[in-house]
């Protein structure tokens, strides 16, 4: 027994991936911010490995040392590693092409809560500790980079639908 789709679900079915560019584009930013989570997950459990300025402003080690660090206990780093490697994961060629709301969905729900977390952290950083870490920065800029790339799709999907 064959159900009869309806038109926005063909065009759906039908729609392509999305561009090269994006594909490329996406698991750079993915590996480099899974890179830099790895490091600072290293850093976390070994500060001598740390590598950054401290200057009045600038100033990895007070950041990544202090009680903003850890949330319920587990590293900062840690949530970072989880969230690129799960993001990875929506990333795959079957991912993306996949009809299947749910993880479109959850490609956003995924990055949204990111940018969550990284107003969450610059907000500490500038307002609490008075200080920035530059790695921490490159995971923010990461994420709010990865939100775009995501809205983006979104919008070329619903194009297409159209």
């Amino acid at each position: 027994m064959t159900q009869e789709m309806t038109a926005r679900e063909r065009a759906t079915a039908a729609a392509p991936g999305p561009p090269v560019w994006y594909q490329a584009v996406a698991w750079l930013l993915v590996l480099a911010g899974l890179g830099i989570s790895v490091y600072l997950t290293i850093t976390h459990y070994d500060q001598g490995a740390l590598v950054c300025s401290a200057t009045a402003t600038v100033d990895c080690h007070a950041v990544t040392t202090s009680e903003y660090s850890e949330l319920l206990g587990i590293p900062m780093p840690l949530f970072g590693l989880a969230f690129f490697a799960g993001f990875g994961a929506l990333l795959t060629p079957w991912a993306q092409r996949s009809p299947w709301p749910p993880l479109r969905w959850a490609r956003l729900a995924a990055v949204s809560v990111g940018v969550l977390f990284v107003v969450y952290l610059v907000t500490v950083e500038l307002a609490v500790l008075h200080k920035i870490c530059l790695w921490c920065s490159g995971v923010h800029a990461i994420t709010i980079l990865l939100f775009i790339l995501v809205l983006f799709d979104e919008f070329r999907r619903i194009g297409q639908a159209d």
